[in-house]
């Protein structure tokens, strides 16, 4: 409401601290940069005639450090160390969780799990998996909110809306998503898959794709483990309401029925950041030998059956950040 604006100590509003929520109730672990490129993407736009690109983040970046001190005060976050680049990283406490998913109007059970090694070793995997974020959705500025800026700030906002457009919005993705091969939902059995990302965006044709991030420093072998446990989630059946045996990842996800009697599962899509000393062109070689039983179709009659196989792409995280999701150019 008009004249109640600043009601915490840190000089945050209800709706910042309620985007700052959203964010993180989705990445669970990330940097107040992060965060501002994800709820405000005008702000980089604003800012421009300080004189360090360190002086210009500090601006930035300021009204959501303000959220994140407010809502650690709330006791519905905590400091989770620091990045490799020395950033500090926010993470939510249980009751911060809670509210998140109140804002996010989302259950417990659709929460995910905390990331893996969050705020510990620089949280290198946690802040990958927010960069793909990031490189998929490709927040774009409100031009109104960059009025009365330079001309050239004017002029790079309207560049970056004028790109290729991303896909979805933070309310679109969840992480740290079990996949149980045995168990239940919310007690997944041991051994289960555990999805970095999941997008639902149907609006786009999306309506779901899995997605794993890899720093370039795991065996090839060990990636390729993982696609073993996908595999055995989505040959998983369960009772539906109906009581007939159902996939179990469509009694929580919806997707177009098989077609042609050519039904496959769900899509992976896999994104290599070139941190780790691995190439990511050879990874992604390697991988595709390694998991081939996965998603090779097989020929019949000149065309090619891919029942029950996985499809898998590959990309880099600086293709997808040059290029976007919907770019043309591709790995």
């Amino acid at each position: 409401m008009a004249g109640k604006r600043k009601t915490n100590e840190a000089g945050s509003t209800n709706n910042l601290r309620a985007d700052v929520l959203c964010v993180l109730g989705v990445l669970k672990a990330a940097t107040a940069d992060q965060i501002q490129r994800l709820s405000s993407p005008h702000l980089p736009f604003r800012h421009t005639t300080k004189e360090t690109a360190a002086a210009r983040k500090e601006a930035r970046t300021a009204s959501h450090r303000g959220a994140l001190n407010d809502l650690r005060r709330h006791g519905l976050s905590v400091d989770g160390g620091r990045t490799r680049g020395g950033e500090e990283v926010r993470l939510l406490t249980k009751d911060g969780l809670a509210a998140a998913g109140l804002e996010l109007d989302r259950g417990p059970e659709e929460m995910g799990g905390m990331p893996k090694s969050a705020g510990r070793s620089g949280a290198s995997h946690a802040m990958t998996v927010n960069e793909t974020v990031i490189a998929l959705i490709r927040p774009k500025p409100d031009l109104h909110l960059v009025a009365g800026e330079p001309a050239e700030a004017i002029e790079a906002a309207q560049a970056w809306i004028d790109a290729p457009d991303g896909t979805g919005s933070i309310t679109s993705y969840a992480t740290e998503v079990a996949l149980p091969a045995t168990g239940t939902w919310k007690n997944p059995g041991v051994g289960c898959a555990w999805a970095d990302l999941v997008l639902i965006a149907p609006e786009v044709g999306l309506p779901l794709l899995f997605i794993e991030a890899d720093n370039c420093t795991e065996d090839a072998a060990k990636i390729a483990a993982k696609f073993d446990k996908y595999m055995r989630h989505f040959h998983r059946t369960v009772k539906d309401t109906d009581g007939q045996d159902k996939p179990m990842w469509r009694t929580r996800w919806s997707a177009p029925d098989p077609q042609w009697g050519d039904a496959t599962h769900p899509p992976v899509l896999l994104v290599f950041n070139q941190v780790g000393k691995r190439p990511a062109l050879n990874q992604m070689k390697k991988l595709a030998a390694l998991t081939r039983e996965h998603w090779q179709g097989q020929g019949a009659d000149g065309f090619h059956l891919y029942k029950g196989k996985m499809p898998i792409v590959a990309t880099t995280l600086e293709l997808l950040r040059e290029h976007g999701p919907c770019g043309t150019r591709r790995t």
